[in-house]
């Protein structure tokens, strides 16, 4: 191997997640290929993430910067990404790490230091946005919004890699001649729901008498939700959030509920739209449902680091269900009833804390309208009276 070879700057990332309520995740490479990159494995398998290794094999973005000789904790409040600006780095054959051009380590006494967040991101407005290559100096501040055409299956799992002394900063050749390692961890809230009716409800489809909870539309109601935040700024130092702006108006979740067509229960064209009758069926109290298409999650701004308290009171987080409840009943002329009905979920006092997963069981209220034991006027007397014909 030549010495040119060796100098060759390679970087290492691999994600391990242990469970929902853990947020770390580690990526090593022993076998990293000096060339262009690193092999990737995860020693434990993701649970439930969004963004794990394979997701960042897409891309994720690197900011280095050149300090010389200086160590990062000397030099930072000065610098800027000299090195390395938004570099995409991704695996397109899932077994090497590759980025173009391809950097090399400056002397051995030369320091880099390296950020990292995933998944990676050129644009502005939804998702991350990357500030101005001149306008950086310390380490990079990037501004996450959540998604802004009201589609929540678009939502992203922002992670970022932790500020590791003695993984990310003043690395050298010598130090990192296997390749930069990254701990990426989530840094946003993972929210998601199932759902079950109030009371057990026959499950016999299309009999006389069956009831289902029908679960249509879904929104973050911004006027009851003061902790609900369309974007904010991220800080790569110590993954801390500020600049949060609270949003303007209310937020359609629809989208990632796992909807199915009910129209052969539903069957009037006055209670479908554009033919079909979309919802989330339930019946039963014993065994929740989940609300969600697998896999798809809400991704909120969190209030407090994962260490805090998360929100104060219940409802600063509030979402808004409209559903119905329909009876199968022959004996009516579109074969059932349907009544429609809306409800408030406050999310607990405790929530969205940072890189923490939650989910909530929604219990949708169903009460029988019974006929209590009648009460019957007794006739009276007989009236007299004469009828001449």
């Amino acid at each position: 191997m030549t010495m040119r070879t060796r100098n060759l700057l390679t970087v290492a990332a691999a994600l391990l997640l242990a469970g929902c309520s853990q947020n770390e995740i580690t990526e090593m490479s022993p076998d990293a290929n000096p060339a262009v990159g690193f092999n990737v494995y995860s020693g434990v398998q993701t649970k439930g993430t969004q963004t794990d290794v394979t997701a960042l094999k897409t891309g994720f973005g690197v900011f280095a910067y050149h300090t010389n000789s200086q160590s990062w904790a000397a030099a930072a409040s000065g610098a800027g990404p000299n090195f390395m600006y938004n570099q995409k780095v991704e695996s397109s054959n899932g077994s090497a790490w590759t980025y173009t051009p391809v950097k090399y380590w400056p002397k051995d006494e030369e320091k880099v230091t390296f950020f990292a967040y995933g998944p990676h991101s050129t644009l502005s407005g939804s998702g991350v946005t990357v500030p101005a290559v001149g306008s950086i100096t310390n380490a990079p501040k990037l501004t996450f919004t959540i998604e802004s055409t009201n589609d929540a299956a678009k939502m992203t799992d922002f992670v970022v890699a932790k500020n590791d002394a003695s993984a990310t900063q003043d690395r050298t050749h010598v130090n990192s001649a296997s390749g930069v390692t990254f701990t990426f961890r989530h840094v946003l809230s993972r929210l998601t729901f199932e759902a079950k009716p109030s009371v057990e409800l026959s499950t016999t489809t299309g009999a006389k008498g069956t009831t289902y909870v029908m679960v249509r539309t879904a929104k973050i109601l911004q006027s009851l939700s003061p902790k609900f935040y369309k974007s904010g700024v991220l800080d790569c130092a110590d993954e801390s959030w500020s600049g949060k702006v609270t949003a303007t108006s209310d937020y359609d979740i629809t989208k990632v509920l796992a909807l199915a067509d009910e129209k052969a229960i539903v069957n009037t064209p006055a209670d479908q739209t554009s033919n079909k009758y979309d919802a989330v069926k339930l019946t039963s109290n014993t065994t929740p449902i989940t609300l969600f298409t697998s896999n798809e999650y809400l991704f909120l701004i969190p209030e407090t680091a994962k260490t805090g308290t998360g929100t104060t009171s219940a409802g600063d987080v509030t979402i808004r269900f409209d559903y119905d409840i329909v009876t199968v009943d022959t004996a009516l002329g579109k074969g059932y009833a349907i009544t429609h009905h809306t409800t408030d979920a406050k999310l607990p006092a405790g929530a969205l804390k940072q890189g923490v997963a939650y989910k909530y069981t929604i219990e949708f209220g169903i009460n029988e309208v019974k006929i209590l034991t009648p009460a019957v006027e007794n006739w009276g007397s007989e009236a007299p009276g004469n009828i001449t014909v």
